[in-house]
């Protein structure tokens, strides 16, 4: 295998696994807290960090603070995460293999 393969292959194995793959296609459709991403997968708060840590390492998310207009937690800041374009350019990868 080349370097580009082996990173490929790493790089598939970071975003195709089922909780990360998961939190990609949430993402895919809105910018979402840990909070929201937690409550919608049904999953702790703890492991969905972890595993928001693995893809923001790699590329394929990246965030920002906001400040929440949330009445909830008005005034506080939140960490917004989304997708990069890095996810669709690694699908597209796999694809042509």
């Amino acid at each position: 295998m080349t370097k580009i393969e082996d990173k490929l292959v790493k790089e598939a194995h970071v975003l195709l696994h089922p909780i990360r793959f998961r939190i990609v296609e949430l993402l895919a459709e809105k910018s979402m807290h840990i909070n929201e991403i937690s409550k919608a997968m049904g999953e702790e708060r703890r492991i969905v960090s972890y595993h928001l840590l693995t893809l923001e390492e790699y590329g394929f998310v990246n965030s920002k603070y906001e400040i929440s207009e949330n009445p909830k937690s008005k005034g506080r800041a939140l960490r917004k995460y989304w997708v990069t374009g890095k996810v669709e350019d690694v699908i597209s990868e796999l694809k042509n293999i």
